[in-house]
């Protein structure tokens, strides 16, 4: 472990949102074509996201609409997901630098913890009750867990070869979920003894990618290669019971990316390619979308929190979008498999007409 004081760009950038007003918002991130990746908000409102390619921790107050950055120590580690831990502690991945990286917000400080198996290429993190970081190993075909009170890492290998994990979850029950795009297989891990349980995902092919958990007892995950928001049943699927899987066709051929519960239990998606952000109410199974103006590009993570803000970034265009969800018109009957389109007025807003 790496302790290392603080590197700060002291840049506080005044966020001016394009087509304010409309329900959503594009705020330019503060450092140009720095490729905004992962986000996530803080309980107390802030939303922080990952900089790819300026190397940057990016602090947002939507209150006075502040951007702080932050510089990450080791240069062009290349940090592509972050969680927010118990303590208020941000974890972000460093994928080319091969660690394991951290911030308190408190003291300023970062700490980074080289992960044990070479060119490992992490690549999602979730954070479970004990505070313990738990990671994907893309490469190296095993998942990793940091744990914070002594800076160690310890590996669990995945049984299936080049199964190249993405999307992890850490459950309140203690287990750890994680899903495997080349396998395509969802896989339980038991902290306790290391044991790893595999399940072929329906449908075949699925590359899946992000993985959430709602509050109901389901994990949810989108198939890439079929264009499907799928939905794994936790109790048939542990008992080995049929039916464990469940698929939604998207409106069209969309391809999910990032994936977020918000407080409603409603499921936020980006569709990258296609420039959209979508909303899959998990009850009435309709879908609601908000093409984004053509002059934005490729949102690829997006995050609920308590504020009831839903918010994203676009790698391409290189902002921090935001959704107001009680400014959105609500779409509620629409026929699972359609998407709810809003109101003209709505759509020159987004168009920016």
């Amino acid at each position: 472990m790496r302790n290392l004081p603080l590197i700060t760009l002291f840049i506080l950038t005044f966020a001016v949102p394009s087509f304010a007003g409309s329900g959503v918002e594009l705020h330019p991130a503060p450092s140009p074509r720095s490729f905004p990746v992962a986000v996530a908000e803080d309980p107390s409102g802030n939303v922080w996201f990952l900089e790819a390619r300026a190397n940057k921790l990016v602090r947002f107050q939507p209150s006075i609409s502040v951007f702080k950055e932050f510089e990450i120590p080791t240069s062009s580690s290349v940090p592509i997901d972050l969680a927010i831990g118990p303590d208020g502690r941000i974890w972000f991945v460093e994928q080319d630098a091969n660690q394991i990286g951290s911030f308190d917000p408190k003291t300023g400080e970062f700490e980074e913890v080289e992960i044990p198996t070479p060119k490992s290429q992490a690549y999602k993190i979730a954070i479970d009750g004990h505070g313990r970081v738990w990671f994907t190993e893309f490469m190296a075909n095993k998942i990793g867990m940091l744990d914070p009170k002594t800076s160690k890492i310890k590996e669990f290998s995945i049984p299936t070869k080049q199964s190249q994990p993405v999307g992890i979850v850490a459950l309140d029950s203690g287990e750890v979920w994680f899903v495997e795009s080349q396998a395509n297989k969802i896989a339980r891990l038991e902290p306790e003894t290391g044991k790893i349980t595999e399940i072929t995902i329906s449908p075949p092919f699925a590359i899946p990618g992000e993985l959430v958990a709602d509050g109901d007892g389901y994990l949810w995950f989108g198939a890439r290669n079929s264009h499907k928001i799928v939905r794994f049943d936790l109790e048939k699927g542990v008992k080995g019971a049929k039916g464990s899987f469940k698929e939604f066709d998207m409106p069209g051929k969309r391809v999910p990316e990032g994936l977020a519960i918000d407080r409603k239990g409603m499921l936020w998606y980006c569709d990258s390619l296609g420039g959209r952000i979508g909303r899959f109410d998990t009850k009435s199974k309709s879908f609601l979308e908000i093409d984004l103006p053509k002059a934005s590009g490729k949102p690829v993570d997006i995050a609920a929190g308590g504020s009831g803000l839903v918010w994203f970034t676009e790698v391409a265009k290189h902002n921090l979008g935001m959704v107001d969800t009680a400014k959105l018109i609500s779409g509620g009957g629409g026929k699972a498999g359609l998407s709810i389109k809003l109101a003209p007025s709505e759509q020159a807003l987004l168009s920016g007409k």
